[in-house]
This record gives C-alpha cells, sequence and structure tokens, in this order.
C-alpha cells in the first residue's frame, strides 16, 4: 500500500470513530470526563479537489431545471454557498422563522474542545428567496422529502452529481463543493484566511498564534461573504 493511500485509510478510520464516539456522547450512552480525542491531533489528509469555478457556480444558480429533484439540489447547494459554506446538518436543523442574523455552533464541533466557538451572520438578501419559498411551519427547511436525514443527504448528493453532469460542470460536483467554493472564491478575493475560518465554523490554525489576538465578528463575516456573492454578479 502507497503512503498516500495509508495516510487516507488513517484519515478515514479517525474521522469514522470520532463520528461515533461523538453521537454516542449525544444520546447520553457515554459519557468522559475527557473526551478521548482532547488531546489528540488529527493526522493531515490529502486535500480534496471538489471546489468549482466561480463561472459553474453561476451555471448551476441560473439554469433552468424541470426536475423537482434536481430544483431541489440546486436550492440545497445555493443555499449552502449563500450561508458561508454551511455543512447540510446545520443547514436543516437551523430555525429559519423571523431570522434576520444566522447564529449557529456546527453540528461537528459540538462535545468537543473547541465545540463553543459560534457563527453568526447576517443572512444574505440572495438566501431569503430559497429560505421563504423551502421553509415550513416549524421555521425549518422543508424539501418535501419525508425520509430520514441520511437518506435526503444521500438524495440530495445524487441529485447534485447529476445536476453538474447534466450542466456539464467542469469539476466533479457535490454538496461539499459549496463549502469549499466558498472559501477558495473567498481566498482568491484575498480575504483573510482567518475571516474565511470563522465563516465555516473552521478552528484558527495553532501555527499562526498571532490570530490569538484577534477576535472576529459578524461584521468581518458580513463584508467576507458579500464580497464573494457580489462576485457572481
Amino acid at each position: 500500500m502507497s503512503e498516500g493511500w495509508l495516510l487516507l485509510l488513517v484519515v478515514c478510520t479517525w474521522a469514522h470513530l470520532k463520528a461515533i464516539i461523538n453521537q454516542a456522547i449525544r444520546d447520553k450512552k457515554v459519557s468522559y470526563d475527557t473526551h478521548p480525542f482532547e488531546y489528540y491531533e488529527r493526522p493531515a489528509g490529502m486535500p480534496k479537489e471538489r471546489d468549482i469555478s466561480v463561472a459553474d457556480v453561476k451555471k448551476i444558480r441560473d439554469a433552468e431545471i424541470k426536475k423537482k429533484s434536481q430544483r431541489v439540489a440546486r436550492d440545497v447547494f445555493m443555499l449552502s454557498y449563500y450561508l458561508g459554506g454551511i455543512n447540510l446538518m446545520d443547514l436543516m436543523q437551523y430555525n429559519f422563522k423571523d431570522a434576520k442574523i444566522m447564529e449557529y455552533v456546527r453540528e461537528k464541533s459540538k462535545n468537543t474542545k473547541k465545540g463553543d466557538m459560534k457563527i453568526s451572520f447576517t443572512i444574505p438578501e440572495e438566501a431569503k428567496p430559497i429560505i421563504k419559498r423551502r421553509m415550513g411551519r416549524n421555521g425549518k427547511l422543508d424539501f418535501g422529502y419525508k425520509y430520514s436525514y441520511p437518506n435526503f443527504r444521500n438524495y440530495v448528493t445524487k441529485e447534485i452529481i447529476r445536476l453538474g453532469e447534466r450542466l456539464e460542470v467542469e469539476s466533479h460536483v457535490v454538496y461539499y463543493s459549496a463549502r469549499k467554493s466558498f472559501v477558495q472564491h473567498g481566498f482568491e478575493l484575498g480575504i483573510p484566511l482567518e475571516t474565511l475560518e470563522y465563516c465555516i465554523g473552521q478552528s484558527m490554525k495553532s501555527n499562526r498564534p498571532i490570530f490569538n489576538y484577534v477576535r472576529i465578528m459578524r461584521k468581518h463575516a458580513d463584508e467576507a461573504i458579500r464580497k464573494i456573492l457580489d462576485n457572481l454578479k
């Protein structure tokens, strides 16, 4: 086995084991005084080439789509991009009723050492029509899919892939492409990395200690998101 494949196996095993433990903690099946991964640094994985170009994001946004499942996929994808690369679980759990400001802690980082990191930004105008069209009575998004979240995630993933293929998007596009593209486009526009990390809920890297003295706030996220979305015009 090559070194690259061995590294990928280690990273995947690490991620799956941690996810299982975190779910068991949330379900109150186990408890720890110290989280098993508290002092363990995740091995660096190989970067996934999942970002797509600005032109391809615009192609997805502006496409004429007749198939209901692909309209759902497009709305979910664009909401992730508009809302700072939000993960699907966090998007589906959020209550948008009367919301002008979006504030949340990533589900992925809850019950961890840095789980109190709150993301806060003003909901951009581009996202509002989709939210209004898709919001159910309880304030959460409703895409007319009545099965479990894992099934919905698989459904969305398959339909985004099919949509990308139909539109002849140059790169392989999945739901995660919205998050990756948001960050890549922001980086190309010169937005500071620490601001992009705040927008997507990623912890600041320990090898940049100067940012221990910097506090990123909603206004910085709003400015960054606005710059990235204006780049689509």
